[in-house]
């Protein structure tokens, strides 16, 4: 994000989201399975899709990654729970046909709602927006 731009498009807001979901995917499952957590239950419950037993995990992210994710899943308070879901599972890269399967509605009703909950998001990082660590994506 430039100095000039106060609020970031819903295209950087979904840069951000899609690598919280990578890093948090990354992260050694004890990390991610603490009792108490601030963390939106959203991210919490994307646990229940681990690789299968035998495959390797992906190496392991950065600090400044695990910066950006816990930033990142602090945007999520912004939407309520039927955003949340929405938006966190594209973030992960769930399929609109499969999301449709999941919910039931159409794809168009889910954009929507994905749409919402990204202007939420936006309207969030308006009033107060995210330290220096997130750079614009290329």
């Amino acid at each position: 994000m430039t100095s000039t731009q106060i609020v970031p498009d819903p295209k950087w807001i979904k840069h951000y989201l899609k690598e919280a979901a990578d890093t948090l995917h990354r992260l050694p499952r004890a990390y991610g399975k603490a009792r108490l957590t601030a963390w939106p239950d959203v991210a919490q419950n994307s646990f229940a899709h681990e690789m299968s037993p035998g495959r390797t995990r992906p190496a392991s992210p950065s600090p400044a990654a695990i910066d950006r994710l816990d930033e990142s899943l602090g945007w999520m308070f912004a939407c309520d729970q039927e955003q949340r879901i929405v938006v966190w599972a594209r973030a992960c890269g769930v399929a609109w046909r499969k999301l449709e399967d999941i919910d039931g509605r159409s794809h168009v009703t889910l954009r929507r709602i994905e749409d919402r909950g990204l202007a939420a998001i936006r309207d969030r990082l308006r009033k107060t927006p995210p330290p220096h660590v997130f750079r614009r994506p290329d």
